[in-house]
């Protein structure tokens, strides 16, 4: 089995080195690059475990096990930057990442120094990482299905199933390893010859492998440039869309452009309460294929909630401007919900608050 181990693992560690490479090549100072590359350096550290000589050095096995367990923290990052046009990082997440972090090193070093707490290890070493783990795999999994109507990305929608599901599974391999499998080795009589890592570990090391293989055969057949699913700004430049025949927006395209944003700047849609793409394409009689498409590629949006906001914020932005409305009727005159919600729109676009603006504007 240890050959096999061996064999599978450099498999899937050439194929993350083959990832990690394009994506820093062509998406050179983007965060959600950046972040990617993390991630394939984590699962990378995670399959050296499979190499025997690791483990007869311990400061490299140490170092390794420590990227290895953030594997899935380095999961969540990405899915969050890349699922949901984040600029900033939430704050609960980075925190519930370093509190796991911090529980499984003291753990190790613990159990390194033959340091015996009882059950207490078991509760912050083992138990409550995991479980922050699940957690935010479960959030993935929630990112991902959650924006996938209203992402105005066609490669990047289409993706969002597939990466989720397949994510996890990488997530549960690696947490298993430490946890699950562990466990039910202990279930078995003493005397039993069955070794259950031994048997899980090339299944594991395999299906990392295939999914890397998959992953890298999908990237290198997009229809579009990759380095577009990996720009992590407000609006796309909508001059790199190119169609099929070398040309740009054609003219169907950019009357239907018009008649958006005629009916959001004129009639003020966006104020509409629960209006999705699939209502706005009923109201202008198209497919929402078409209006995914159009508002995409030459309107330059990545998602629907971006599109609404960017017409929303531009309307509270003169009113904010020229009257002396309170900030939370504007807000809900625009069509937000909360207050929490504009005010991080608004800075998004803006740089500032709605009363810092409204201050340097008086």
């Amino acid at each position: 089995m240890g050959d096999l181990n061996i064999l599978l693992s450099g498999l899937a560690i050439s194929q993350l080195l083959l990832l990690g490479s394009y994506t820093y090549s062509r998406s050179q100072g983007q965060h959600i690059a950046r972040i990617l590359i993390f991630f394939t350096i984590c699962l990378a550290s995670f399959l050296l475990g499979a190499l025997p000589v690791i483990d007869r050095i311990a400061p490299l096995n140490f170092l390794l096990s420590r990227l290895a367990i953030l594997t899935p923290a380095a999961l969540w990052l990405f899915s969050v930057t890349f699922f949901n046009d984040e600029k900033s990082i939430p704050t609960y997440g980075l925190g519930l990442i370093t509190l796991y972090f911090t529980l499984e090193t003291s753990f190790s070093v613990l159990d390194y120094l033959n340091v015996y707490i009882g059950m207490t290890a078991y509760y912050l070493g083992e138990l409550i990482p995991l479980l922050i783990m699940v957690g935010l795999s479960l959030d993935v999994i929630y990112m991902g299905v959650k924006g996938r109507r209203g992402d105005l990305l066609e490669e990047r929608r289409r993706l969002r199933l597939p990466f989720v599901f397949s994510m996890s599974l990488v997530i549960v391999f690696t947490l298993s390893v430490d946890a699950f499998l562990p466990l039910l080795q202990s279930m078995l009589p003493q005397d039993s010859n069955i070794s259950i890592i031994g048997i899980a570990s090339p299944l594991i090391y395999g299906a990392v492998f295939l999914w890397t293989l998959a992953l890298n055969f999908a990237i290198f057949t997009f229809d579009r440039d990759p380095e577009l699913l990996l720009q992590n700004s407000q609006f796309l430049d909508t001059s790199a869309f190119i169609g099929k025949n070398g040309e740009k927006a054609s003219s169907k395209e950019e009357k239907l452009k018009l008649r958006i944003d005629e009916l959001m700047s004129v009639q003020k849609s966006y104020k509409e309460t629960g209006l999705t793409l699939s209502k706005l394409s009923e109201t202008l009689s198209v497919s929402e294929q078409k209006l995914r498409i159009t508002i995409n590629q030459t309107m330059g949006f990545r998602n629907f909630n971006q599109f609404l906001n960017h017409y929303r914020i531009c309307e509270a932005t003169q009113l904010i401007a020229s009257s002396k409305d309170p900030i939370a009727n504007i807000a809900m005159d625009v069509g937000f919900n909360s207050l929490s919600a504009f005010n991080k729109a608004f800075k998004e676009i803006n740089g500032k608050t709605p009363r810092e603006f409204r201050a340097r504007a008086s």
